[in-house]
């Protein structure tokens, strides 16, 4: 039995190391999981880089009220603490691993290599890194790990247990990059995908985890206990039958094909692992964490009848503006879907063609949403308004957009774009035409644009709010909005927490 302790830095997205849990138990072998800091949001006029960290990637939002425009850093953490390292430390000799492994995002790495030399200081054994950030620059986490996993880790992990047990080496294994005993890194062959109907079930069990952040240090841990949203997490598909170049699906696409990536586990696996969710782990609502969760109406009509039978539990899922009918958001309805987000990123075509290769026609998005409302679900929609790409134009006509979008529809939040490192919309810096019809725009102008698209989501007749756009003292001073926004702050609910929004709009 090996001994694999599985750091996860930034405590949010917990799905990924539970399903590594669930294999190394399923095989035999006993895991550690750490969530190790947690991360939150931080207005940048409060941000002190001496207190807080952003990391390798910034994510900045843009949070709109009477008070104005507020920019927050909306991932961010206070920096590790000698006590917090100490904690971990003493916790990983209590538990004696044979290897360590870190769980990285991209805005996590330089967080990771920090982490990991300091460990080195105390435990001589291999150093494991697996994630969405080593599988993007494997060659940068090679600088500090003796292995990185590129791709998916479930069979990964597995290998890398029984040849831990069997005393063997870690070269040669299918799907990573490892430092050979000259120093030299071996790059090995990619692993298919994995088949969702042959991986273990996430293991939650409280024993095999742990929460360390500030003065807070749990062990045994209920994972999820101490996030804002509660709701179950499961993704019944990998992979996404879009390419958008700002998501990790397409890079997943371009290294391991569309068509192997793109999968989806039998509705009766599904429905098991959600029984077990609802009966023994005592979960009241779930969330589906697949990409687009409405297409292969197929498959929906079988697991729909199931989950509503079997399960019965109320839920959140993602969908597509071209993805869903209004029968399919009866079946969605009826089934127990009370809350659900749209992807839409933008209302300019200009932006979701040339540089989010979002083929998407704006009269469908309108189409679609209005579905959505008259379905009866509670929903968001997503939007990306901020890029280096922008001209006004592109503002104007998301703002156009967003006059026909019911205002029953949230928008989640008003974000910047965040290039990820190997992304596909890196390749858009490349693209002199795309760069010579961008503008280099002012703030001030996404400040009023950003107040305009908030008026668009208050309960102002859509006319009135017309009649402000055409108002040239508002294009001039857009602090003269101020009155008519919401509270500071306006936060909109997500996951889980949309249905508690939902059920309480029902109560």
């Amino acid at each position: 039995m090996a001994r694999i302790a599985i750091i996860k830095p930034l405590y949010r997205m917990t799905l990924t190391v539970a399903q590594l849990c669930g294999e190394l138990v399923a095989a035999g072998h006993e895991p550690l999981v750490v969530f190790f800091k947690k991360q939150q949001l931080v207005p940048l006029t409060e941000f002190d880089p001496a207190v807080y960290d952003s990391g390798d990637v910034p994510m900045r939002g843009f949070f709109i009220g009477k008070n104005g425009l507020t920019v927050s850093d909306t991932a961010a953490w206070k920096r590790v603490q000698k006590g917090e390292m100490n904690k971990l430390i003493n916790l990983l000799k209590e538990f004696k691993p044979d290897a360590i492994g870190f769980s990285s995002l991209s805005n996590s790495m330089t967080l990771c290599a920090d982490m990991t030399a300091e460990l080195r200081k105390h435990f001589n054994v291999p150093f494991l890194w697996g994630g969405t950030g080593p599988t993007l620059e494997p060659d940068r986490s090679m600088e500090s790990a003796d292995l990185v996993c590129v791709g998916e880790g479930e069979e990964v992990i597995v290998e890398i247990g029984d040849r831990l047990d069997r005393g063997e080496s870690l070269n040669g294994i299918a799907g990573t990059w490892s430092r050979l005993p000259d120093g030299s890194i071996e790059k090995n062959p990619k692993r298919p995908v994995s088949d969702l109907e042959k991986i273990a079930v996430p293991n939650w069990d409280d024993k095999h985890y742990a929460f360390i952040n500030g003065p807070f240090f749990f062990h045994p841990f209920k994972a999820g206990s101490r996030l804002e949203d509660t709701s179950y997490q499961i993704m019944t598909q990998r992979g996404c039958p879009f390419s958008c170049s700002f998501c990790v699906e397409s890079v997943y696409q371009r290294d391991f094909g569309k068509k192997d990536s793109l999968r989806r586990m039998s509705p009766q696996k599904a429905i098991r692992e959600l029984v077990h969710a609802r009966d023994v782990l005592g979960y009241t609502s779930v969330t589906f964490m697949d990409d687009v969760f409405t297409v292969n109406p197929r498959w929906l009509d079988e697991f729909l009848p199931l989950y509503k039978e079997k399960v019965g539990l109320p839920f959140f899922c993602y969908t597509y503006p071209t993805t869903h009918t209004p029968e399919l958001l009866r079946k969605l309805k009826d089934a127990g879907c009370m809350a659900m987000a749209m992807g839409v990123q933008s209302g300019s075509e200009r932006i979701l063609h040339d540089v989010y290769e979002r083929k998407t026609n704006i009269a469908r998005i309108v189409k679609s949403a209005q579905d959505i409302v008259d379905s009866g679900i509670h929903a968001t929609f997503d939007m990306i308004p901020m890029t280096q790409f922008d001209r006004e134009e592109d503002l104007q006509s998301t703002f156009e957009l967003l006059l026909q979008i019911p205002k029953e529809m949230d928008a989640s939040f008003w974000g910047e774009m965040a290039y990820f490192p190997n992304y596909p919309i890196m390749d858009k810096f490349k693209d002199e035409q795309l760069l010579a019809s961008s503008g280099k725009l002012d703030f001030s102008v996404y400040e009023y644009y950003f107040k305009m698209f908030e008026l668009t989501r208050t309960a102002m007749p859509v006319e009135q709010i017309k009649a402000i756009a055409a108002d040239p003292r508002y294009r001039a001073d857009h602090n003269l909005l101020n009155e008519f926004m919401r509270d500071e702050f306006h936060i909109v609910p997500s996951y889980g927490t949309l249905i508690a929004e939902a059920q309480a709009k029902l109560s």
